[in-house]
């Protein structure tokens, strides 16, 4: 902390250097006829390189001006040039507010189309300062200046953002759970059967147009949510017709150019497509409960013998891009037809060395840790995405446009894990081994249209959505081998003598969900063709969404047979499965953990009002309203398990709720570049399809079962903002921010061995919860700070997020959990975000350099004897370098992670109040490798 305190007051200081001004000019620029401000003018005073653009007020500012008499110059396209004389004291300022007179003389000759620029550093602070919300973004201009490939790594660099699992988004230290991601409005599907978090690594950074993080509520936004809710906008009309082909390549420490273990590989391995061979075979039994030994024999027999693992180098990563931008104007009304194509591939590889503890309680009366195991794992990971961009835009004229958006992006995973170690508990040592194949993907395609009516003074918009998810996970099998001399290290085979899966078994499931969306949104502006500045604005709308999700899973588990033949246990596991072998006397028998809970169906229906009003007053402007959502959540058994069977389906869940969300915003405008936002809002939390299904899915990583759990509740949260913005320049801003959220019946999920061995994830809702904190957001250049060429071109970004969160557990709770004064779960104390940026034009050349840590937060909830387990700060350093060769071919080059800092769950095993490093309860520890890459971007 104390660095970032440090961090703080130099970059507070950079930035209150502004206020020190001295023979300066400046003023404010207007259109002579509508009496609005000019954005965008060219300020200069003649005969010298002083000059400015006006900003988003139309204000401009001209430092260090000679004194005395001088000839100001504006000019801006289709108005006429303006020089007016003006006297520049010794000191001080001077104020000068110019009318710009519209001059279209010079027009007759070519036609310009204005299009309201969207992907700009300058246009998002613009959307910013205009919002009535609290919300913060990042442009196009701003992502181009990375070397960030999708979504996941572009939030980061955004106030009060940071990212888990390099794709869940987690907004000022919130769990992920609280947050919620939109495309162009929609809800966005979930490719994940346990959360419902978006996966952000599936949208490509170079078809993105902006981002915005809205962190308070207002009516039009969607209820479920506290920490923020992203908005993602993909490009439509381009500026114009090119291609440009994206290669890199990627090495990572630790990883690259070694030895890589998998599954064998077959010839569309690269693909990342799922070619069945993993898959149940085609009339597999539905259920093997109460079947024939002989066709429990031959079904065994059936699935393919894909035990032993292979050897391959690992390589290099690399990824692929090839983007098509394509633009039509079609005749002198200002038509417009845009397509944006984009196929996007990658493909890379990871090895991680985990050091991975679990423990019994503390011995207090010994003061010394109790280890259940040890394990070391060697995890073995690669991931190949692959996906298709495809949007369509159509501009009818300036107050008409209809786009189509698709979206289509697979991620698929493969995993060997190798662990070895001891079972301290148990008294034996152990090796195991996990293959993990997951196939993900998601569809998004929408219909959105945008129309101005009445005079330009009434706004439509309307979207139609159908998105896709499916998660299969074919063939997730385990097997183990028990050490039976450390010295030579001999090991035999562990062969259960009962049916118990997590020891030798295979898993399968599939997940496919399907949401159908539709929204309407109206504005309407009153006085906006008057002189008063009394403008209220009315909004109103709906939302519509229907999930449908069915999920299938099947738990199969080899044992011995009745005479079994205790030299099998001596074999490799290639050779155990061999045909002979799997028979119900003197082999290994096939069985299966069935129950209903398996298997599942759900809906989630939501129907959603709102209405508010915007009402400007003086130098206040006053935003409120209401927002009622109507949410019906069901869950049950499929349709052939609900009767006719001798295993009784699962009790029907249904939630079914009326939320009624009220909103109010406050903004005093301290001048034109200062606001001051205060914020009230209610929102919700609503449980997960997964959280609520009475289902047991076991967790390798952890070695834990996840149970949902039935009799979950909403969560409903009170949020509270206050927030002061300064906006110095086009370019640079400066906010600080007060937050509060009060947190009813918040839902946990607990880590625990409740009476068993067997570790287990629960699900619950705690009694409160509340979390405040500051933020504090500047971004500056330092052309006025040091006066040299090099720093003119030099800018710098600073985000600091201070949070403190505590938790209210309840009487039933109480009992159950270790910790009675904790933090919310997932929620980081603290989360910096800086960086250096250095932007040279002539040389076309970028360097930047980011900076980002995350504070510890509660990652897993201990019960029992279990203490909660932290995730430990790991301080981030990325260098990205763009040079342009030509001007068509430019180089990308960076490196990630330069600390290369360890990867670290630690337990407070003593209670002493103190993470201590060396000393407490390491959980899991691993250093993830540095990353460098080096790319190629050529633009036809």
């Amino acid at each position: 902390m104390k660095k970032i305190l440090i961090l703080l007051s130099l970059f507070w200081a950079v930035s209150s250097t502004l206020m020190a001004q001295t023979a300066s000019v400046k003023g404010i620029i207007y259109d002579e006829k509508l009496n609005e401000t000019v954005v965008g003018a060219n300020v200069r005073i003649e005969g010298t390189t002083i000059g400015a653009v006006s900003d988003i007020d139309g204000s401009f500012e001209l430092k260090n001006v000679p004194s005395g008499p001088q000839i100001l110059i504006v000019s801006f396209i289709t108005y006429s040039t303006e020089k007016l004389e003006i006297i520049v004291p010794q000191s001080g300022s001077i104020s000068v507010d110019v009318n710009l007179k519209e001059d279209i003389s010079e027009l007759d000759i070519v036609t310009v189309t204005a299009v309201r620029e969207t992907a700009s550093d300058i246009s998002i602070l613009r959307d910013i300062k205009e919002s009535i919300q609290v919300v913060s973004g990042i442009s196009a201009e701003s992502i181009k200046k990375t070397l960030d490939s999708d979504a996941s790594q572009v939030v980061k660099r955004i106030p009060g953002v940071t990212v888990v699992q390099d794709r869940f988004i987690v907004i000022r230290g919130l769990n992920e759970r609280y947050n919620t991601t939109q495309l162009h409005n929609i809800n966005t599907p979930s490719m994940e059967p346990d959360v419902r978090s978006f996966s952000l690594d599936v949208v490509p950074s170079n078809i993105v147009d902006k981002i915005l993080i809205y962190k308070s509520p207002s009516p039009e936004l969607p209820g479920d949510f506290s920490g923020g809710m992203v908005k993602i906008f993909t490009k439509g009309i381009p500026d114009g017709t090119s291609t440009t082909l994206d290669v890199s390549t990627g090495f990572r420490q630790g990883t690259s150019l070694r030895n890589f273990r998998a599954e064998e590989r077959r010839s569309n391995h690269w693909i990342g497509s799922n070619d069945g061979n993993n898959n149940l075979p085609s009339g597999f039994p539905e259920r093997l409960t109460s079947l024939p030994a002989n066709e429990i024999d031959q079904a065994g027999r059936s699935l393919p013998n894909n035990w032993q693992e292979q050897t391959y180098g690992s390589g290099l990563d690399s990824r692929v891009a090839l983007t098509h931008y394509f633009r039509k104007d079609i005749g002198k009304k200002g038509m417009q037809i845009g397509n944006t194509t984009s196929v996007q591939y990658s493909n890379s590889k990871t090895i991680f060395s985990v050091e991975n503890n679990a423990f019994e309680a503390f011995d207090f009366g010994e003061n010394t840790q109790k280890l259940r195991y040890a394990f070391n794992d060697v995890e073995f990971g690669q991931e190949i995405m692959n996906g298709l961009i495809f949007n369509w835009a159509w501009k009818i004229n300036d107050k008409n446009v209809i786009e189509l958006k698709n979206l289509y992006e697979r991620l698929t995973t493969y995993d060997f894990i190798d662990r070895f170690g001891d079972q301290v508990a148990q008294g034996f040592r152990q090796n195991n081994f996990a293959f993990f194949n997951e196939y993900r993907g998601i569809y998004s395609g929408q219909l959105v249209g945008t129309h101005k009516i009445f005079q330009e003074t009434g706004k439509i918009d309307w979207a139609g959505g159908y998105g896709l998810s499916y998660n299969d996970l074919p063939d997730y099998r385990r097997y183990r081998k028990n050490v039976v001399d450390s010295e030579t290290g001999e090991s035999v085979l562990f062969i259960p003598r009962g049916q118990t899966p997590d020891f030798l078994g295979k898993f399968y499931s599939s997940m496919r969900e399907n949401i159908y969306s539709a929204a309407f949104n109206y504005e309407q502006k009153f006085n906006e063709n008057n002189s008063t500045n009394f403008k209220p604005i009315l909004k109103t709308g709906f939302y519509f969404e229907n999930r449908e999700r069915n999920f299938e899973a099947r738990n199969l588990g080899y044992s011995r047979g009745t005479n079994f033949d205790e030299d099998l246990t001596q074999l490799e596991i290639g050779e155990l499965f061999d045909e002979k072998n799997i028979n119900s006397v003197t082999g290994i028998r096939l069985g299966e953990n069935f129950s209903t809970s398996n298997f599942y169906s759900a809906t989630n229906e939501l129907r959603a009002y709102y209405l508010s009003m915007n009402i400007p007053f003086g130098k206040f402007n006053l935003s409120g309203g209401v927002r009622i959502e109507d949410n019906v959540q069901t869950l049950k058994s499929p349709e052939r398990f609900q009767v006719g069977t001798d295993t009784p389906p699962i009790e029907p869940v249904i939630i079914d709720q009326v939320d009624i969300l009220p909103s109010v915003t406050l903004a005093y405008n301290i001048n034109n570049k200062m606001v001051l936002k205060g914020v009230y809002g209610k929102t919700l939390n609503r449980p997960e399809f997964r959280e609520i299904a009475p289902f047991g899915f076991f967790d390798f990583i952890f070695d834990a079962t996840v149970t949902g759990y039935t009799f979950l509740r909403n969560a409903s949260i009170q949020n509270y903002d206050l927030r002061w913005e300064w906006y110095p320049s086009l370019t640079e801003t400066v906010s600080f921010a007060f937050f509060y959220k009060d947190f009813t019946d918040p839902i946990e999920s607990l880590y625990g061995n409740f009476g068993s061995e067997q570790s287990t994830f629960l699900f619950r809702n705690t009694e409160r919860a509340f979390a405040r904190g500051v933020e504090i957001d500047i971004r500056k250049s330092m052309a006025n700070v040091i006066r040299t060429k090099f720093f003119g071109k030099v800018s710098t970004l600073l985000n600091v997020s201070i949070i403190d969160s505590e938790v209210t557990l309840g009487e039933d709770l109480a009992q159950l959990l270790r910790a009675k004064d904790r933090p919310l779960q997932g929620q980081s104390n603290f989360i910096v975000n800086t960086g250096l940026f250095y932007d040279d034009d002539l040389k076309a050349l970028q360097i930047n350099l980011n900076y980002n840590v995350i504070g510890k937060r509660i990652l897993l909830v201990g019960a029992g004897a279990i203490p909660d387990t932290y995730e430990m700060p790991r301080n981030v350093l990325d260098l990205s370098v763009r040079k342009g060769l030509t001007k068509k071919l430019f180089l990308k080059a960076g490196i990630r992670d330069i600390f290369n800092q360890e990867f670290l769950l630690l337990q407070d095993g003593n209670e002493d109040g103190v993470f201590d490093r060396k000393n407490d309860q390491i959980f899991r520890r691993f250093k993830p490798g540095r990353q460098y890459s080096l790319g190629l971007s050529y633009e036809f």
